[in-house]
């Protein structure tokens, strides 16, 4: 009997594996990519006109602050006064990107701001960045990509800036077409995930001439591997989870990664910091991140990152917590503010030269 059972049983495990492996990687992949249109309960509190921060629980044993001592505590000289509601159609898309557009004058530099994963133009993290930059002459905007806040929901899955990136394109190309901003004016602040979205932008668009990269990831699969091996999965699920993204929604994850746009970087300007502490995307992304672009910089372009301590207990919801991601701009803001602000000027200040 067993001599004609197993080889059917090996038989039925053949030809099962290949489902079990996609199915495996297909539950991996669709957590990862879930978004959050409600934007995790930014929406629900901040406008531009008056906002907070509430922060999130992760594993950090280093604290370096109190969130009563940092910026956190007195957010209100930064809300703004004003702003208009935009909307952006990403050209060949059935895509509509909801934004708000603060501006001084036409003769100003415009910077665009990119939020990260499961978030959307309401979050802190961009709006406090926009009003350092809006207090200091620029003109801001922001914006949420598909999937996110206002915008169009697509499939409610995120593609790691795969897709997302077309998104910052078409409002960098509205700022030019509806606010007669010169390309080399323009430049792109993203956060997280904004700027692993904006990266890839920069090196799919030569004309970007200037990005801010907030606690950047350089590589989607990396990031794969890690957060598997953090839950304590195989790291051979990366690689199911990736190929699940191809067949469950066309997205390859890996096709572009924010690394390679530091291989182009030439005469531009790159600016890249993040926290030592983070959990949420290993200091090593911004580092090699770092590396890659003092590497591939070009006589007439510039690079600069900064690296910092930064991890802030806090008490919201009554749940305590110490977060490490995305917190330099809130305990060291003064310094955050200054090296943000000194950026963009020098980088937008005058056309590039032409060689």
């Amino acid at each position: 009997m067993w001599k004609r059972t197993l080889p059917a049983l090996l038989l039925l495990m053949v030809i099962a594996s290949p489902l079990v492996y996609y199915q495996a990687g297909n539950l991996v992949y669709t957590q990862a990519a879930a978004s959050n249109p409600a934007c995790s309960g930014h929406a629900e509190r901040n406008s531009p006109g008056a906002f907070s921060v509430e922060l999130w629980h992760e594993d950090v044993n280093n604290v370096t602050h109190q969130k009563n001592d940092t910026l956190a505590s007195n957010l209100e000289p930064l809300w703004f006064t004003s702003w208009a509601n935009v909307t952006v159609q990403v050209p060949g898309e059935s895509i509509d990107l909801a934004g708000w557009v603060m501006e001084h004058n036409a003769s100003q530099p415009w910077v665009i701001l990119v939020h990260g994963i499961r978030s959307c133009k309401a979050n802190h993290e961009v709006l406090i960045p926009a009003a350092w930059l809006h207090q200091a002459g620029f003109n801001v905007m922001l914006f949420d990509m598909r999937d996110h806040g206002d915008s169009t929901v697509e499939d409610g899955l995120v593609s790691a800036g795969q897709r997302e990136y077309r998104d910052l394109l078409a409002v960098w190309q509205w700022l030019q077409d509806e606010r007669s901003a010169a390309p080399e004016r323009i430049g792109v602040l993203g956060v997280s995930m904004g700027a692993g979205t904006a990266a890839i932008a920069f090196g799919e668009e030569s004309g970007l001439q200037a990005v801010f990269l907030e606690s950047p990831f350089s590589s989607m699969g990396s990031i794969i591997e890690e957060e598997l091996a953090f839950a304590g999965f195989p790291p051979f699920l990366k690689d199911a989870a990736v190929f699940a993204g191809k067949v469950s929604s066309g997205d390859d994850l890996v096709k572009r990664e924010p690394i390679e746009a530091m291989e182009r970087v030439g005469d531009r300007s790159v600016f890249i910091t993040q926290s030592l502490e983070d959990v949420r995307i290993n200091i090593h992304h911004g580092q090699a991140m770092c590396d890659a672009a003092n590497e591939h910089v070009g006589a007439n372009g510039s690079v600069e990152c900064w690296f910092d301590s930064s991890a802030v207990a806090h008490n919201d919801r009554n749940e305590s917590g110490v977060l490490s991601h995305v917190t330099l701009m809130l305990t060291q803001p003064e310094t955050y503010r200054n090296k943000l602000v000194n950026f963009f000027e020098a980088a937008l200040a005058t056309p590039p030269a032409v060689v």
